[in-house]
Parts: structure tokens; C-alpha cells; sequence
């Protein structure tokens, strides 16, 4: 349910921020999709590679788009909690 939450945030943000520019939009809603078709999965079809890909937008975006790291830090934290 936080996951959910956490990525629901996301996608708001993208929407309502309109200095992402296109590309990253797009990345980081594909990065949302394939969160969410995971949860809609089984858990052992978790992407191994998915947490790695995460941490690296928070690098990307922590100094123009703080906002959005720190929901994509919530994610990841919350993906670690559950053990992956």
C-alpha cells in the first residue's frame, strides 16, 4: 500500500511539474509502470536490476528536482523494506 502511494506521488509530481523535461518524464513514468506491473505480479518476478535503476534517477535528480528524489527514495526504501 505504500508503494502504491509512493508511486501515485510520483506521477502526480511528473504531471504537476513542468520543468522535467520530456525525456525524463517519460523515463521515470516507465520506471513508475514497471513498479506498479510488479506489484500486480507475483513477488518472485521482482526485476533484480529495477532498485539499482531507481537509485541512480535519485543521483539524476536529487539537485533540480528534489521533490521527486525524495518520492523515489521513499520508493526505494520501501522496495528494501520488503526485502528486495
Amino acid at each position: 500500500k505504500e508503494l502504491r502511494s509512493s508511486v501515485s506521488e510520483l506521477k502526480t509530481h511528473l504531471d504537476q511539474n513542468n520543468q522535467v523535461s520530456d525525456d525524463d518524464r517519460q523515463s521515470l513514468e516507465e520506471l513508475a509502470g514497471r513498479v506498479e506491473l510488479m506489484l500486480a505480479q507475483d513477488r518472485e518476478h521482482w526485476e533484480e536490476n529495477l532498485v539499482d535503476e531507481l537509485e541512480k534517477r535519485v543521483i539524476l535528480y536529487e539537485e533540480d528536482h528534489p521533490v521527486i528524489a525524495r518520492v523515489i527514495r521513499q520508493i526505494i526504501v520501501t522496495l528494501n523494506n520488503m526485502g528486495l
